[in-house]
């Protein structure tokens, strides 16, 4: 289940599920620096990229490397994206992930939740960047969480943000929700935080829940 909130008519935020056959789904999430027009069609670039690489079946640290490479043949100066991207095989239940400077993914599994440390340059800086990828297996009721800095850095009238804690916390006592359940509940607690302000910053929320 995916949502996002847009601080403006255009959106420099990006998610996308790329198709790898019957039994595998790559999963991406992403935040292009800078907002607005600009932001956004550096996002849709780097979308085009994505899809044109999904043949491939590219697991997430070698796609980052290639995705980087890509984008940095076409560079826009001072324009960078950050990106999370996973792979998730269905029949050995495996899941995969390497990050590229995203906010680190929050994963619900043997009944605590733990934020997936892996950190990596923003794509587009530097052409030879290299990815680390972590694996892990997965059981039914198992929840992946990834998200844009928006939802962390959402910040109330007294300048506090929400912050990566409250969010682990919302999920530790949700587990029951399904995906779609649990996304609206997170980006609620949120507004209700930032007591009604504007959004300044795209919210983007994507949970996986195994079934």
């Amino acid at each position: 289940t995916a949502r996002i909130l847009s601080a403006r008519e255009v959106c420099g935020d990006l998610y996308d599920f790329l198709s790898y056959g019957t039994q595998q789904l790559g999963v991406a999430l992403g935040d292009v620096s800078g907002k607005g027009s600009a932001a956004a069609l550096y996002g849709a670039v780097a979308t085009g990229i994505l899809r044109s690489l999904s043949p491939r079946k590219l697991q997430p640290s070698e796609l980052l490397r290639q995705l980087n490479q890509l984008v940095c043949d076409r560079r826009v100066d001072g324009r960078y994206m950050t990106i999370c991207f996973a792979t998730w095989q269905k029949g050995r239940r495996m899941l995969r992930v390497a990050n590229a400077g995203q906010s680190q993914p929050l994963l619900w599994k043997d009944g605590r939740v733990e934020q997936i440390n892996l950190t990596g340059f923003p794509i587009g800086i530097f052409d030879d960047a290299t990815y680390e990828e972590w694996n892990v297996r997965l059981s039914t009721g198992d929840i992946l969480v990834f998200y844009s800095d928006g939802i962390t850095e959402a910040s109330n009238r007294d300048g506090k943000f929400f912050g990566a804690g409250r969010l682990k916390d919302l999920l530790e006592s949700n587990t029951q929700l399904n995906s779609a359940e649990l996304a609206d509940r997170m980006l609620e607690e949120v507004q209700e935080f930032t007591q009604g302000g504007a959004i300044t910053d795209d919210r983007t929320l994507v949970v996986m829940k195994v079934k």
